[in-house]
């Protein structure tokens, strides 16, 4: 929900009367989205549709088209079928694909973290988030730099902004790749398992940030193996296999109480380790 000032409380923090207050208020909606390798179909007609403030967790099994999926939402991976709306405008409609101006409108609407963190070697961590700014938004240098400077301290890095990404650690790095997608101002994030590289303890830092993005209302869809994250965090729970959205609810539903056949299999085994 959000508030005259433009602040967004997000949907967990919301009683049953605002949640359907703002049930109908879709930033991105995706239908019966299809990804086809060759002869091989790795996503079969998924939706998803996600509220402006809200947070999606997807899980799965590697190989469930997790990933694929979640790449068709900026188009880093165009869908062989299906539909896809960003608030309210249709920028996929039967594997037709987009313009370039429409590509680069959805993916400053859209910030991306990856597995690995993609960062320039050769930049400091403060360039490496002015960068998009200067480059897509047009933004001045000094600007920029204010703003990464604001978001560097954001995700606690302020310390760290004259230094190159081989002098940081892994969980460092996945933050300043997190402030540079921030430093966008995209409407919705999307995490490809920005944890999945770490160890605990550096992952710990990266979601501490997460979660704080989460209560600040950003949304996002999240793919990952944080069992405990995506409990405390998401708002609701997508589990994918073959393919397919198998089930999806709130997640002590999903989690501790899923109906499906396949999501009880699965996690019965990632709870049993």
């Amino acid at each position: 929900m959000e508030n005259r000032n433009g602040v967004v409380t997000p949907l967990r923090k919301l009683d049953r009367q605002q949640r359907s207050a703002v049930e109908g208020r879709v930033l991105a909606d995706a239908r019966q989205i299809s990804v086809s390798f060759g002869p091989l179909e790795v996503v079969k007609q998924v939706d998803l549709s996600v509220h402006k403030g809200e947070v999606v967790a997807i899980i799965g099994p590697s190989g469930s088209g997790k990933s694929t999926f979640l790449r068709c939402f900026n188009y880093l991976q165009p869908p062989a079928s299906g539909t896809l709306i960003i608030d309210g405008q249709v920028v996929v409609d039967g594997g037709r694909k987009p313009s370039n101006t429409d590509l680069l409108k959805l993916r400053r609407k859209i910030g991306m973290c990856f597995q690995s963190f993609n960062l320039f070697p050769h930049l400091t961590a403060v360039e490496n988030v002015d960068l998009a700014q200067i480059s897509a938004l047009g933004r001045s240098k000094s600007d920029a730099r204010a703003r990464s400077m604001e978001l560097l301290k954001r995700v606690g890095l302020e310390a760290k902004a004259g230094t190159k990404p081989a002098h940081c650690s892994g969980g460092q790095q996945q933050r300043i790749a997190i402030a540079r997608a921030l430093a966008l101002d995209p409407d919705m994030m999307l995490m490809d398992e920005p944890t999945s590289a770490l160890d605990p303890e550096l992952g710990h830092e990266v979601l501490a940030v997460m979660r704080e993005l989460a209560d600040s209302g950003m949304t996002m869809i999240i793919v990952t193996h944080e069992m405990r994250f995506a409990e405390n965090v998401a708002d609701r729970i997508m589990f994918m296999a073959d393919g397919k959205a198998v089930e999806i609810g709130e997640p002590r539903q999903v989690l501790r109480a899923p109906i499906h056949e396949r999501t009880q299999q699965f996690l019965s085994m990632v709870f049993d380790r």
